[in-house]
Order: C-alpha cells, then sequence, then structure tokens
C-alpha cells in the first residue's frame, strides 16, 4: 500500500461522525420520512421535530457518503438508506433513543477497558441502565428479533426427541422456547429469567415461567438447558458460573445447549468489533470453540459437538463427562 493510500484509508477509519451521522438519521427515521414524501430540509425537520440548519448539516455529511442522496435541494433515499427504513432489519439495532444508545455510550469507555483490562463496571450494570433510562423494552424486544431469527432452525437442527423438559435460561420473554413447543409437542418447557422479563412473557402451552437471576437463585431442574446469546455478554469467570448454576440444578445426563457465534482464530471485522463491544458493555467475549471448551472443562462439563446455523450463530453441546 502507498503512502497516501495509507492515508486515506487512516482517514476513512478515523471519521468518528459516520456511525454517528448514520445512527441519528436512523433514530429521526429520515429515510421513512422521505419515503413518505418530505424531501426538503424544512420538511424533514419538522417531522423530525429537529433544527433545520444542524439537520441540513448532518444531511449534507451523509451525501458525501453515500447514504442519501440530493440534488438541487431534495433529498431521496439510496441503496443504503433504505436500509434505514422502519420495515428493514438494521434500523431498530441503531436507534439512539432505545436500547442502541446504550452501547454507542459504552465505546467512550474503551480506553479505559483496555488500560486496565476491565470493563470497569459490575455484570448489573447493563440491566440497570436499561431500566434507569427506560430502554429496558426496547431491548427485550430486539432480543426477541433476534431469538426469533434462530428459533425455527434450532427446532429443526437439534434432535430434541430424546428431551422431555428444556429450561431456556435468560430466555427473555420466551420466543425461542414458544417455537421450540410448538414444534416438538412433546416437550414441556420452563422460562426463566428476571422478573420483569418473564411479567412480560405470552402464554403457551406445557410453558411456564420462573422469576430469577441465574446467578442468584436456584434454576429449575430439567433434562436440558438452553442459553441463547447468554454467555457472550460475561467475562470467563461468570459465564462459567452460569454454566455451573446449570450442572447444579441439572438432571444427571442433562445436556446444555449453547447459542452462541463460535468466532474462528482470525474473526472478520465484524466479529472483531463485536467483541470489542461485549468487552466494554461488562467484559464479555465472543469465543473460540476452543475458548468455550476451556470454560466449560473447569465447572465438570465436556463439549460434545457444535453444529454451525445458517444465522451464523452455532449450537454447542455440553454435557458431564461420564454421559459421553
Amino acid at each position: 500500500m502507498s503512502s497516501d493510500a495509507a492515508r486515506a484509508r487512516l482517514s476513512e477509519l478515523t471519521d468518528f461522525a459516520a456511525p454517528w451521522a448514520v445512527s441519528i438519521a436512523a433514530t429521526l427515521r429520515i429515510a421513512d420520512h422521505i419515503e413518505a414524501g418530505a424531501t426538503s430540509v424544512s420538511d424533514l425537520a419538522e417531522r423530525s421535530a429537529v433544527d433545520p440548519d444542524a439537520l441540513g448539516r448532518l444531511l449534507r455529511y451523509l451525501v458525501t457518503r453515500g447514504v442519501f442522496a440530493e440534488e438541487d435541494g431534495t433529498y431521496a433515499n439510496t441503496e443504503a438508506s433504505r436500509l434505514l427504513l422502519d420495515e428493514a432489519d438494521w434500523r431498530p439495532w441503531l436507534d439512539l433513543d432505545d436500547a442502541p444508545g446504550i452501547w454507542a455510550e459504552a465505546w467512550t469507555s474503551l480506553l479505559e477497558a483496555v488500560r486496565t483490562g476491565t470493563p470497569g463496571r459490575d455484570e448489573d450494570w447493563y440491566e440497570r441502565e436499561m431500566l434507569r433510562t427506560g430502554r429496558a423494552e426496547s431491548f427485550d424486544a430486539l432480543m426477541a428479533s433476534q431469538a426469533q431469527a434462530n428459533a425455527e432452525e434450532i427446532a429443526e437442527a437439534y434432535d430434541w426427541s430424546g428431551v422431555a423438559h428444556v429450561v431456556d435460561v435468560g430466555g427473555g420473554t420466551g420466543t425461542l422456547l414458544r417455537t421450540l413447543l410448538a414444534s416438538h409437542s412433546h416437550l414441556r418447557g420452563t422460562l426463566f429469567d428476571l422478573p420483569r422479563v418473564v411479567a412480560a412473557a405470552e402464554p403457551a402451552e406445557r410453558l411456564d415461567a420462573v422469576a430469577g437471576s441465574f446467578f442468584d437463585d436456584p434454576l429449575p431442574q430439567g433434562d436440558a438447558y438452553i442459553l441463547s446469546q447468554i454467555l457472550h455478554g460475561f467475562p470467563d469467570e461468570a459465564a462459567a458460573r452460569i454454566l455451573g448454576r446449570c450442572l447444579e440444578a441439572a438432571a444427571t445426563d442433562a445436556r446444555i445447549v449453547l447459542v452462541e457465534e463460535v468466532i474462528p482464530e482470525q474473526p472478520t471485522r465484524r466479529q472483531a468489533s463485536f467483541d470489542l463491544l461485549m468487552f466494554t458493555l461488562g467484559g464479555g467475549r465472543q469465543r473460540t470453540l476452543d475458548e468455550f471448551r476451556a470454560l466449560a472443562e473447569p465447572v465438570g462439563l465436556a463439549l460434545r459437538w457444535s453444529l454451525p446455523l445458517e444465522t451464523g450463530n452455532a449450537l454447542v453441546e455440553l454435557g458431564r463427562p461420564e454421559t459421553l
């Protein structure tokens, strides 16, 4: 790479405006307002309830980045900005008024986290901040949409024939568990999560809900435990504690099924970025298969097998070594 190319590359990488400007446009639903016919700065500002001059400067920047198009003061959507429409998958994950606002704020602590090796926040910080800022409901909705993306494939890809009672640990409002029960009539399910979360769960046949903390309260006994997108939010010590709590409650031959992204030794840019976010939020991490194995063995579990899913996540089954 030439010196000029390297400078251009570094300039691109250090443009702090880009993620903030895109997220603000998503938060203000600019793409939807354009789609609805508001194409001037004044109209867009009125519909967004923001300052026209400031919005014009934001849009001018986003036009230079190809997010929106502009001609003679009239703005239009591009293929990129159409991903910010309410109907698209991306917009809720960028809305700074909701849970993503906390994720954005977390990046400001990355320097201190790298200096000290710790995010400086306890494992309950995230939940407390969600409640303090009124963003808990939006977080639950995002987690439910993520669970739904995996649910049908998990119901089909995993052999549930030998399971009678599955406990969904940290299962949110029960999206995944309801899909499993609907797909397998022999299954009985227990949803285990914090009181405010299970209170919002929709009822279903053969499903009961138990409120509690997987750190402080006894888990229900079952012969299969599923933890979907749970362990990556915690550092190794806390993640191992969660596995240990499952093992304490589990029947002798119980299995523990993780739904997590298993990253390679050389992760992609997206995987590495998400790993840093998990670190800043509370010391969590994205893990390789060997790292899951190392997490399980000290608490008395062995990694049985893993199966990649089309969503990019994987099923990882753990069990007591004597039952292998």
